[in-house]
């Protein structure tokens, strides 16, 4: 989700002052008697790659439950993501409209109210201390719920409505800081900064993506009107896009990594993958490289078909996104590049090394300023040279990098 400066206000202001009287309401609200927990509703709105990310998550609830039924809201544009889990039932992931400010509050009127229909037992509430999604789980008809909560840091007021609070941990993977809130939701813990253990390695667990031969043809033949005449791939992910162009690799730069990788694998295509957003800056990449390097933006119509591309290919280049998340649900060798978030938080649990310049400045992106950041062109990311990404790519592509690792050194989920 786009937030326009005058929308971060409206959240901040706004947001804080309705969560305040939710906050007293739910005082008066009598804990509930009947602690049964089956019916589970996870909210995850904006991140494209949460559903992988929260995937170790679910598979604990259906451990734990295992007749539970397990519901996701999320924003109509990451739904995709969310109906391709196992653990999640047909028909159990719910959307909320956001192409527009008008569509946004009408829909969540809407889902607040057929949802609340659903009489939950549980509400899960993933996001990072957004106003908006506390307001949601308010809304909602449910038995419990649970979410980030503040306990003692100066600002992130999102109200104290939840039953079950857990402490946000800016230190740990965001993998392990959902299950840390999920074991704490799930067993109702009622203790003081949720959760007092330690969360695994072995705990976080990426989702299997099961191909389909016809859509996989449908791939290659799009891939062939391209050009392509069966060598091996490299896709390449060049732009998140308006939202957060902020994690964008500079272009320019892009241009000299894929010149210098195409040198060293005079076999290798390269295809630029992205949505019809990206396509002006996919073409002034394609344009600039030449050669054999196709611009497949918008040829990939659907989540599903983007993943089997990513199968097909032998690597990824991408910036940080969703892209390195689903890439892992095919174990596809990925390099992510990042600079205004931390890959210590969100790292691919994948085959994945990042890049990573330890700037002071960064991470300039956190749940502490609401992910608003300081500055719109990220000083870290022209740090890093294009011959460490081709440098790097090498190591990728001849199966010697040190999987989990930033910078190929040091492990991001421990």
């Amino acid at each position: 989700m786009h937030y326009a400066p005058w929308m971060r206000l409206v959240e901040r202001y706004v947001g804080s002052l309705t969560c305040f009287f939710f906050t007293l309401i739910h005082r008066l609200r009598p804990t509930p008697k009947d602690k049964t927990v089956r019916k589970i509703l996870v909210i995850e709105l904006v991140e494209m790659g949460a559903a992988v990310m929260a995937y170790s998550s679910l598979r604990y609830i259906k451990d734990k439950i295992p007749d539970a039924e397990i519901h996701a809201l999320c924003l109509a544009s990451k739904k995709d993501s969310w109906q391709m889990l196992d653990l999640i039932g047909e028909g159990n992931v719910h959307v909320i409209d956001d192409t527009s400010l008008r569509a946004l509050f009408f829909s969540i009127v809407a889902q607040t109210q057929a949802l609340s229909k659903k009489k939950f037992d549980l509400i899960i509430d993933f996001e990072l201390f957004l106003r908006i999604s506390a307001i949601i789980a308010f809304l909602i008809r449910a038995k419990f719920r649970a979410g980030y909560f503040r306990y003692t840091m100066e600002g992130m007021y999102r109200g104290d409505f939840y039953d079950i609070r857990c402490n946000f941990n800016q230190n740990m993977h965001i993998a392990k800081n959902h299950l840390a809130l999920t074991k704490s939701a799930v067993g109702l813990s009622g203790g003081y900064y949720n959760y007092a253990g330690r969360i695994e390695k072995s705990e976080i667990v990426v989702p299997s993506y099961k191909s389909d031969a016809s859509l996989r043809q449908l791939v290659r033949e799009r891939l062939k009107a391209l050009g392509h005449r069966g060598e091996p791939l490299i896709v390449v992910a060049p732009t998140v896009g308006r939202a957060l162009s902020i994690r964008d690799y500079p272009k320019e730069l892009y241009v000299e990594a894929i010149r210098k990788l195409l040198a060293a694998f005079p076999v290798h295509t390269v295809v630029l993958a992205g949505t019809e957003e990206h396509r002006a800056t996919c073409e002034y990449v394609r344009s600039s490289v030449g050669g054999r390097c196709l611009n497949m933006v918008g040829e990939t119509r659907t989540l599903a078909e983007l993943i089997e591309l990513f199968g097909m290919a032998e690597l990824l280049i991408s910036n940080d996104s969703g892209n390195p998340h689903f890439a892992a649900m095919v174990g596809l060798p990925t390099l992510a590049i990042f600079g205004p978030e931390t890959p210590f938080l969100y790292g691919p649990l994948g085959k994945a090394v990042c890049l990573y310049e330890f700037f002071h400045t960064s991470p300039s992106i956190t749940a502490y300023n609401h992910k608003n950041p300081p500055v719109l062109v990220d000083p870290s990311l022209r740090r890093i040279s294009p011959e460490r990404i081709a440098d790097m790519a090498r190591i990728l592509l001849s199966g010697k990098a040190k999987y989990g690792t930033v910078n190929n050194e040091i492990p991001y989920l421990v």
